[in-house]
């Protein structure tokens, strides 16, 4: 991942640009795997919505530490 906090807004913003937003479909665990097995593009898709998973994940892990939890 960039050290840029806006990474996801920007990149969003640039496959939308393109027309290939939400073209990977459901990020699921076993459609990530198959994909980066299969390379070319859709292992480029998979890895991008791993880490978004994977950002998703960690805001909602520090969520509960500003909330005045």
């Amino acid at each position: 991942m960039s050290n840029d906090p806006h990474w996801m807004e920007h990149a969003r913003e640039k496959m939308k640009a393109k027309g290939s937003l939400g073209s990977f479909g459901k990020a699921t665990s076993k459609k990530i795997a198959r994909a980066k097995r299969e390379g070319g593009a859709e292992k480029k898709k998979a890895i991008f919505a791993a880490n978004a998973k994977k950002a998703a994940k960690t805001r909602r892990k520090h969520s509960g530490k500003h909330s005045g939890k």
